[in-house]
């Protein structure tokens, strides 16, 4: 185990125990990746859609389609 890095990460972390900060970085790491993970598949997620809907198209345009929804209010 690096201890230099181990002292670091303590004058930044609350917990007064190696376990601790050890714990405590575990977690940050793993709510960072799943986080990662999360944002790549909306990304992927989102292109599947774009490129089945590419070939879609309105019989109006978004902002006529906004100003008819305006103007029956």
């Amino acid at each position: 185990m690096n201890d230099e890095l181990l002292e670091e990460a303590m004058k930044y972390s609350h917990a007064r125990s190696k376990r601790g900060v050890v714990e405590e970085a575990l977690a940050t790491y793993v709510a960072v990746k799943d986080k990662e993970r999360r944002r790549t598949t909306y990304s992927e997620r989102l292109k599947q859609i774009q490129a089945q809907t590419r070939s879609i198209r309105l019989r109006s345009s978004s902002q006529e389609i906004v100003r008819q929804d305006r103007a029956s209010r």
